[in-house]
């Protein structure tokens, strides 16, 4: 069975604190389940300064996710963001088309990390 692998990034009211962020992570991993995707990795960028005025915030909390699923995943899990009140601004993006699900290496995948990531981890350390 093919599937697609995709990422979205999603920026939540930073002024909703982890409460919001926790209920983001929940509306997708519950778009993830039920439309069969599979989460591949999940990356939290923190809160960060906006380059421009969303909603009247100047900052937001990033959140990375990489997956695997359909374009009916992608329907129901912006579906979901949309309608979650903390959601700022989200995208998705396709990264490829018809992967093998049985063949796909998650360990790999977990272990590569966005830039963004690498330099917030380094800066903490």
């Amino acid at each position: 069975m093919y599937v697609r692998k995709y990422e979205i990034i999603v920026l939540v009211n930073a002024e909703g604190g982890d409460a919001s962020v926790e209920q983001t992570l929940g509306r997708v991993r519950e778009a993830l389940t039920s439309t069969g995707g599979t989460e591949v990795r999940l990356e939290d960028w923190g809160v960060r300064k906006l380059a421009y005025e969303l909603r009247r915030q100047h900052k937001a909390h990033y959140l990375y996710l990489q997956f695997l699923g359909s374009n009916t995943t992608v329907a129901e899990m912006e579906r979901l963001l949309g309608i979650t009140e903390a959601v700022v601004k989200f995208q998705t993006i396709m990264l490829e088309d018809r992967i093998e699900a049985d063949k796909f290496d998650f360990e790999k995948a977990k272990a590569q990390q966005t830039y963004i990531a690498r330099n917030s981890r380094e800066a903490q350390a």
